[in-house]
């Protein structure tokens, strides 16, 4: 069964990329969603193994607490889903947030979308794999 990830993203032209690139031969699919208000139901309806949300620069979901409340919803409704959070580097509001909600546990990691696609792309293979590992 291929693996999926959901991404929850603002940045439209970096999903369509990260998702450009899993259509070269990865061995998982990825699923943009664009509504953040819809990313809970399209986390039910398509049961991902890892959610990427993004803490947006600008918009209602700018605020890292309301993005970091979201990965709050899936985790309780997809309890074995890792969650990532996206943010920018040089926004160090949202890079603490990050850092906390890390630690507190309420995410499983990380990352800055100012990487480049292939690093973002690793990223997401790593985290699969480190899922597939014998514990």
């Amino acid at each position: 069964m291929e693996k999926k990830v959901l991404l929850v993203m603002h940045r439209k032209m970096l999903s369509d990329a990260l998702v450009a690139r899993a259509a070269m031969g990865a061995r998982f699919s990825l699923i943009a969603e664009g509504n953040y208000a819809a990313a809970a139901l399209t986390a039910e309806a398509t049961s991902p193994e890892i959610v990427v949300v993004e803490i947006p620069e600008s918009g209602p979901w700018k605020p890292a607490e309301k993005c970091l409340a979201l990965c709050d919803v899936i985790r309780r409704q997809k309890k074995d889903c890792k969650q990532v959070v996206l943010c920018c580097e040089s926004d160090e509001t949202s890079c603490h947030a990050a850092i906390h909600a890390k630690q507190a546990r309420r995410i499983d990691d990380f990352l800055f979308y100012d990487n480049s696609v292939h690093y973002l792309f690793s990223k997401l293979e790593a985290l699969l794999e480190r899922e597939d590992a014998p514990t």
